[in-house]
């Protein structure tokens, strides 16, 4: 009962508190893709807005039928999609838990004047392993994701998205341990700016996000009489970058958000990125990304991100 009873208390709390980033981690990184490929499509406008009505006007005279091309369609006019490995790892001398989030969303969307509208979809896969007791956890998560831009300048537009995501957790061996499933209700609103000077081009946002978490354990004995959870996150995000020529661009960028929450302490956690976008054609383009954070002392999280995006 004793041995049963610290196996239980070390993998709660380390899977407990696992969780919650790892959950807070896929909800972030679905929000700046999103943000990241309607800002992208907007720099490319005001970067080179002659050239872009010259390709738009070329594919209309080539395909005079694509309904893509049409401004009264409703049809998408850009696919886009992103996947991404994120390594989460607590060198807690009791716990030593290592995380690995495999990550896919693809998404679609189409503009209206000075609106976006779309919609993506995620699939992301969890492994948790925690040293020294020898578990293993598994985590399948299904997302799906609206949203939207509106264009208020050629700089600056505001885009917001809300998200439905569902969990389910799967460890490997008995002691403590029961299977669960989680509802995780996202939201977010972002006021972004983009700019481009010559070679050199901007972006940044400001914002928030809104998380309401419902977990559900198999066995009922488990399940806390508080099951949900609220989370308020606020963010700040600015990323420069320079363009090289033939399609090339590298970017470095730096992202603070700092989140309360209710059950747990608050923080704030910094992340540094960089990364490369290579432009293949006027329709494709492609590019990777890695972040890590900075000032959290206890927990380290990599991510390296490869997306690619296709005007219709």
């Amino acid at each position: 009962m004793a041995i049963s009873g610290v196996f239980f208390t070390s993998n709660v709390f380390a899977q407990g508190g696992v969780e919650e980033i790892i959950a807070t981690e896929r909800a972030r990184q679905i929000a700046r893709q999103i943000s990241g490929n309607v800002s992208n499509r907007i720099l490319n406008q005001i970067s080179a807005p002659e050239e872009a009505q010259q390709n738009a006007l070329l594919s209309e005279q080539q395909n005079p039928m694509a309904a893509s091309s049409d401004g009264n369609s409703y049809l998408p006019d850009s696919v886009w999609a992103t996947t991404s490995w994120t390594e989460i790892s607590d060198d807690n001398i009791s716990v030593n838990v290592d995380a690995d989030v495999y990550q896919v969303t693809g998404g679609i969307d189409k503009r209206f004047g000075d609106v976006f509208v779309g919609l993506s979809t995620t699939y992301a896969y969890t492994e948790t392993e925690i040293g020294g007791i020898g578990s293993q956890g598994d985590t399948h998560t299904v997302s799906v994701t609206p949203y939207a831009a509106f264009v208020l300048t050629d700089n600056f537009f505001i885009s917001g998205l809300t998200s439905y995501s569902y969990s389910r957790t799967e460890p490997d061996i008995a002691f403590g341990n029961f299977d669960s499933d989680t509802d995780d209700y996202t939201s977010e609103l972002t006021f972004n700016a983009v700019n481009a000077v010559n070679d050199w081009f901007f972006k940044g946002k400001t914002g928030f996000r809104y998380r309401h978490s419902d977990v559900y354990n198999d066995v009922s004995a488990f399940q806390p009489a508080d099951n949900d959870s609220d989370d308020w996150t606020y963010l700040v995000d600015a990323e420069v970058g320079y363009s090289f020529g033939h399609g090339i661009r590298g970017f470095a960028g730096a992202l603070y958000e700092y989140t309360e929450t209710e059950n747990g302490e608050d923080d704030g956690v910094m992340y540094m990125s960089t990364g490369i976008d290579y432009t293949v054609s006027n329709d494709l383009s492609v590019g990777i990304k890695y972040s890590t954070d900075v000032n959290n002392e206890d927990i380290d999280i990599h991510t390296v991100g490869l997306n690619l995006r296709l005007a219709l």
